[in-house]
């Protein structure tokens, strides 16, 4: 019989790389090309390290160029997908992850849950709990992995219901039978971390990382060449930060660190 499994392939579209007019910049873990406008597309076929428990969460950094700051909501159209007991959507803003209802959705903008103001020249979201990232998180929870299934969502950035700017999300889920070969991957421990981090390469011997702050800036950058490193992070200030992991011939891995002291 056949073992059903999962895993993750990435295609973002190259239509829309350069800056969106809009002031949006909307990127995949907080790296990489401006992808606002454009399509980030998911293949599920396998195990991977980003899918836990049988749940995918992708992260979408939100950074605020337009020359001021902004009150934003995230509004979720549903444009082709399944519900459940096939699988169960969250969209996650600062501070709440929320459970959709319908085709076109809108996160909350209440007195007790007001929507995150985005600060200018930032990715950082002032809301009722305190300043954190602007991440958008939608958040999948496949429930019967019998069937091949698709969907197709279109999340847009809302200023007062004015759709400023959005990113499509394509999610492909299909069976397989059983890998040969273990995907690449790699882990952070601990994480949050404040003094020593370890990153540990899964599949792979040698690549180079890098770690990266919210605004883009690389404060470590090291060879890997026997699949783990320690890195001291004490001196790292506290907040967000980027690993990525550059192996040749594959798509570089991204991982989210805390450093919290």
């Amino acid at each position: 019989m056949k073992k059903r499994l999962l895993g993750i392939a990435f295609i973002a579209s190259n239509a829309t790389l350069l800056l969106a007019q809009s002031g949006v910049v909307i990127q995949h873990d907080g790296v990489g090309p401006n992808l606002a406008g454009g399509v980030y597309e998911t293949n599920v076929y396998g195990t991977h390290p980003d899918l836990v428990g049988g749940v995918l969460e992708i992260h979408f950094v939100v950074r605020n160029e337009t020359g001021t700051d902004q009150q934003w909501r995230i509004t979720r159209k549903k444009l082709v997908g399944p519900s459940s007991p096939v699988w169960e959507e969250q969209v996650c803003w600062p501070p709440l992850c929320y459970t959709p209802s319908g085709d076109l959705y809108t996160t909350p903008s209440t007195s007790g849950n007001p929507a995150p103001t985005i600060l200018n020249n930032s990715s950082t979201a002032v809301t009722s709990s305190g300043n954190t990232l602007a991440e958008l998180k939608p958040r999948i929870s496949f429930l019967d992995q019998s069937n091949n299934t698709y969907a197709h969502y279109r999340y847009y950035i809302n200023q007062g219901g004015q759709y400023l700017d959005s990113i499509d999300l394509k999610i492909n889920f299909t069976l397989g039978v059983t890998q040969l070969k273990q995907n690449p991957g790699v882990t952070l421990s601990p994480n949050p971390a404040s003094d020593d981090l370890n990153i540990s390469l899964v599949a792979v011997e040698n690549a180079n990382i890098k770690v990266v702050d919210v605004l883009g800036n690389t404060v470590y950058n090291e060879t890997i060449t026997n699949g783990s490193k320690n890195v001291d992070v004490s001196s790292f200030k506290n907040g967000v930060y980027f690993v990525i992991v550059e192996v040749p011939g594959i798509k570089p891995m991204n991982r989210k660190l805390i450093i919290r002291h």
